[in-house]
């Protein structure tokens, strides 16, 4: 192992030898288990967790000679546990330790980093632990039960089975936490945090076994010496270092889990849009909507507080396809046929046109059906010339009077429906290639998916409802024509 993680490795031991009081800032928060190397583990262990920082010989020691004289101490308890646990270690061996650990006070630039340098160090344990995509969080969570049964209460309303996407790790975290395992008298009497280990552990085997047989699950009687020994793992391998911050880590999975299922709406709202004009889009979008309100709950209860969730990402404007011909359609036909604005003016919006002289036309329209209750062909022409080329895409008088001529009365309330359908394809298909942009972006934190999910299918949303509000309508024209 090298780069900063290893550094401050040795930085921490090298303080602490430096001067041992550093040993005091870290003491209560990190462990030997959070160093990766296995030499330096040991070594902090006997520094530290087996208190040789206060041994009386170096506090009688001249600051100049602490280092020595620790270094020494560790030396010989590192002997005493060699010879006691049968490690493996040669002659020459045990001198590259002895110089290795002479040289690590000498490294330091200032003992007064020692926090530092640890925090680093627990960063990158906590790191180990989860995996660099999470990958093993979900494992991380049951060994922190299993070594900690109390944990479950911290877990418990917030993180579910449905969120691990290991089935057989999901199935043991419903035993644990939904199902209160971890809160059993047989467990929470046992007064050693081995034996309420040993006790859950062999608890949890038992209700898988359970409920197999029960629930007819299809497990085939060879598969169980693999679950036992899964089990069994948890709490010897793959124990964590700080089964204390089991919420931190079940955090991890959520994170996870908000992610996938994010995912899977974006997924499924995209897939409405293979349906001429996406009927079950509204539909699809409203219980996502639900389903992001349920996350933001869990979330928030993870997290340990109340409010809003994070800011959205700002939205990422994309070209829509263009639909001129309807729009000219749509437009003549108002021009020739104005009384279809009554129905039309509902749902249809300015929006709706992709080229700005089309929508201020439309806009025009409306504004003239509104405070005289009629439309002179004339006047939007004159209107036209008036804005002349004010700004790009204005329309040129010829335009408009083209239009006016080439309207077909009563088609307004078929083409509109287009242009509305054509404006919720385009709503859609830019909201969900933003969450998309969000789920996939390793620095996003939930609440910012959540928020930014949210912002953008709020307003496919009501592109959606403007879309069956056109449907109703052109329905109900269509059955009056036949």
């Amino acid at each position: 192992m090298s780069g900063p993680e290893a550094y401050c490795e040795e930085a921490l031991l090298g303080s602490v030898l430096q001067d041992p009081r550093r040993a005091l800032e870290v003491r209560n928060w990190l462990r030997a288990e959070d160093f990766a190397d296995p030499w330096r583990r040991e070594i902090y262990r006997e520094l530290v967790d087996h208190h040789l920082y206060a041994h009386p010989t170096v506090l009688a020691a001249a600051p100049a000679q602490r280092a020595q004289v620790l270094g020494r101490l560790v030396m010989e308890d590192l002997h005493a546990r060699a010879g006691a646990d049968g490690w493996q270690v040669s002659g020459g061996d045990w001198q590259q330790v002895a110089a290795y650990l002479t040289s690590l006070p000498a490294g330091v630039p200032n003992a007064a980093n020692a926090a530092q340098y640890g925090r680093v160090v627990a960063q990158a344990s906590l790191e180990r632990t989860v995996g660099a995509q999470g990958e093993f969080a979900e494992r991380a969570v049951l060994a922190a039960v299993l070594a900690r049964p109390e944990e479950g209460a911290r877990l418990a309303g917030w993180l579910g089975a449905a969120d691990f996407q290991d089935p057989w790790l999901g199935q043991m975290y419903k035993a644990l936490v939904e199902e209160k395992l971890y809160a059993h008298p047989a467990v929470t009497i046992r007064s050693s945090p081995a034996e309420r280990q040993q006790v859950l552990a062999r608890m949890l085997y038992e209700q898988l076994q359970h409920k197999a047989a029960g629930q007819r699950w299809s497990v085939p009687a060879t598969a169980w010496p693999a679950v036992a020994q899964q089990i069994h793992a948890l709490t010897t391998t793959q124990q964590v270092p700080h089964p204390e911050h089991a919420a931190q880590l079940g955090q991890r999975v959520l994170q996870t889990s908000i992610q996938q299922q994010v995912a899977e709406g974006s997924w499924r709202i995209e897939s409405t849009l293979r349906v001429p004009g996406a009927p079950a889009a509204d539909m699809e979008i409203n219980s996502m909507l639900a389903t992001l309100q349920q996350l933001e709950d869990r979330w928030e209860q993870a997290m340990g507080r109340p409010g809003a969730v994070g800011a959205a990402m700002a939205p990422q404007p994309s070209p829509r396809p263009a639909t001129a011909s309807t729009e000219d359609a749509v437009l003549g036909s108002l021009l020739r046929d104005p009384g279809q604005l009554e129905q039309v003016g509902r749902w249809l919006r300015a929006e709706d046109f992709t080229q700005p002289g089309r929508a201020q036309l439309f806009t025009t329209l409306q504004d003239a059906v509104h405070s005289r209750g009629t439309v002179d062909p004339a006047l939007m022409v004159w209107d036209a010339h008036r804005r002349g080329t004010a700004g790009p895409g204005s329309l040129a008088p010829e335009q408009v009077w083209e239009m006016y001529q080439n309207g077909r009365p009563g088609i307004a309330h078929g083409g509109g429906r287009q242009l509305v359908e054509a404006s919720i394809v385009h709503h859609v298909r830019c909201a969900t290639s933003a969450i998309n942009t969000a789920v996939g972006d390793p620095t996003a934190a939930p609440g910012m998916v959540i928020g930014t999910t949210r912002g953008h299918l709020q307003q496919a949303s009501a592109q959606a409802a403007r879309l069956t509000q056109a449907t109703w309508a052109t329905a109900r024209t269509d059955a009056g024509v036949r």
